[in-house]
């Protein structure tokens, strides 16, 4: 037992706590993990409380600990050594994007993974990587990658937020940009906004809120907010290009994909804000943070499956053709009120 300490018990409120550890144990693997976490226990009601933690958690650090396998800061720290998104560390190693995300997350990896992923930590093993399966990125991530292998930095903080990263999103000034040319910073700055300000952000319902946004725009100042061009997809709207603009907003850290579990079971991902969307300078105007706040107000009790139910209801949805980008003519029939 230690010393007594002026905290709040949550049980009968009593100020008087002291803290402890209590001895657990969990199986990982067919092997029994015994650790210690702190606890405060009462002085008054001895009720006990446990720290916002979770032992699995523990569990794996402990498991990681004694078979020699790579921390999840390693593993990170090895595809950001070399400037790759999450997808493109999956692409080279024959994994899919989840499953790096999930080790990176806290996810435990087997030792056959491990191993390939520890491999790229030497530059002999990154070269031959990208010489075998370079193919499978991009060839602005190949570039990036090849420049971080010869020793050629560049200052993530120089690059952040360059309205010419290359994508394949259209640049000209027509009815399918909504008459702006495309801002990779304006559009990284609508994308924090929402992660910002809406209680839970997918892949499926960042891309409807960005289509609701930029056309909502349009419909009242006859011109986009971000440049973006659309395309109709199966599930709604989406911008043209936005699986490259993805990876380029979680490899400059402005989001940070999680993989949840919900209460049903499945699996899922959720996007957060990352740890330089604070860097980013301010590109909105108070009428354009006026637009933000009317999308957020309408959808913010909507799951990511109403919300790409009702884009399925717009006419810029229906009336387009399959893949085909989606005119700003149609702006005019969103079903969202007007001001």
């Amino acid at each position: 037992m230690s010393t007594t300490t002026t905290n709040y018990c949550v049980v009968c409120g009593d100020e008087h706590v002291r803290h402890d550890k209590k001895r657990m144990e969990f199986d990982v693997r067919g092997k029994t993990m015994r650790f210690e976490v702190p606890v405060k226990v009462c002085a008054a009601c001895g009720a006990i409380e446990q720290p916002d933690v979770d032992p699995a958690e523990l569990a794996f650090a402990q498991y990681r600990r004694q078979n020699g396998l790579l921390t999840p800061e390693e593993i990170k720290g090895i595809r950001e050594r070399y400037k790759l998104s999450q997808k493109s560390l999956a692409a080279l190693l024959g994994m899919s994007e989840a499953t790096i995300n999930r080790y990176e997350g806290g996810g435990l990896q087997d030792e056959a993974h491990d191993q390939a992923i520890r491999s790229c930590a030497s530059a002999e093993g990154m070269r031959d990587l990208l010489t075998r399966r370079g193919d499978r990125l991009s060839e602005w991530q190949l570039q990036r990658a090849e420049d971080a292998l010869k020793g050629v930095s560049g200052n993530l903080s120089e690059i952040m937020f360059d309205a010419s990263i290359p994508c394949c999103m259209p640049s000209e000034k027509t009815i399918t940009t909504g008459f702006r040319e495309f801002d990779y910073r304006r559009y990284a700055a609508v994308v924090a906004w929402f992660c910002q300000h809406m209680n839970t952000v997918t892949a499926t319902s960042l891309n409807k809120l960005l289509f609701y946004a930029d056309f909502l725009h349009f419909r009242s100042e006859s011109v986009s907010l971000t440049g973006a061009a659309y395309r109709r997809a199966p599930y709604g709207p989406v911008p043209a290009a936005y699986g490259d603009l993805r990876e380029h907003l979680e490899l400059e850290q402005v989001i940070e994909v999680r993989e949840v579990k919900y209460q049903n079971g499945n699996m899922g991902e959720e996007i957060h804000t990352g740890a330089k969307a604070d860097e980013m300078p301010s590109q909105l105007t108070p009428r354009e943070l006026k637009t933000l706040e009317a999308v957020a107000h309408k959808f913010a009790d909507f799951s990511p499956g109403r919300i790409s139910d009702c884009s399925h209801q717009e006419p810029a949805w229906r009336d387009t053709e399959d893949r085909s980008l989606i005119s700003y003519d149609k702006a005019a029939q969103l079903s969202l009120p007007k001001d």
